[in-house]
């Protein structure tokens, strides 16, 4: 997973992401690193400051298609989706 280092993780959160992760999920994350890479980006791209919580807390959902990805973000308003993930990132669950 040493991808997430050109992502902006430091080596501690990588590690820590690591021992974290099903091992099954580790696999398909690194099988499909370019997806992943793509989502990540995405929410750099959207202005989303803590992606990396939002990456360690919810890893499998980076696996989803890039466009499924960016369609369960761009329903909503930026400005007011950008406010309530960095207020609270666990909602990202329920978009």
């Amino acid at each position: 997973m040493k991808f997430l280092k050109d992502l902006g993780f430091e080596p501690e959160e990588i590690k820590s992401i690591e021992k974290n992760i099903p091992k099954l999920i580790k696999e398909q994350i690194n099988n499909s690193q370019e997806l992943v890479k793509a989502n990540i980006q995405y929410l750099k791209d959207l202005g989303v400051n803590n992606y990396k919580k939002a990456f360690s807390l919810y890893y499998d959902m980076f696996l989803m298609d890039n466009s499924a990805f960016i369609e369960v973000f761009s329903k909503y308003d930026h400005d007011d989706l950008l406010a309530k993930l960095e207020k609270n990132i666990n909602i990202i669950e329920h978009l």
